[in-house]
């Protein structure tokens, strides 16, 4: 797998062998590397023209996944919503 924040870099690490992405991020999210989310708009529209099978990172959580239900992403990705 690879980060990708835009289709170029998901063009990038297709070329690079990577076998799926972690767009992001999606939403804010309070991670320190974390840069200006994506929104829910443009990153639905970007994993539907993702050349690779697309995962959702940043900001993702209960209330946020459920903005993303039945678009091109084929799994999510969360750090802070797993915590205790």
């Amino acid at each position: 797998t690879a980060a990708a924040h835009s289709r170029r870099a998901a063009v990038r690490a297709k070329a690079a062998g990577a076998v799926a992405v972690l767009l992001s991020p999606v939403f804010p999210s309070r991670s320190p590397s974390a840069g200006q989310a994506l929104g829910a708009l443009k990153a639905r529209r970007l994993a539907a023209l993702c050349p690779l099978p697309c995962y959702a990172l940043g900001g993702v959580n209960v209330k946020t996944a459920r903005r993303l239900k039945g678009t091109a992403f084929i799994g999510l990705a969360a750090v802070e919503a797993l915590g205790a």
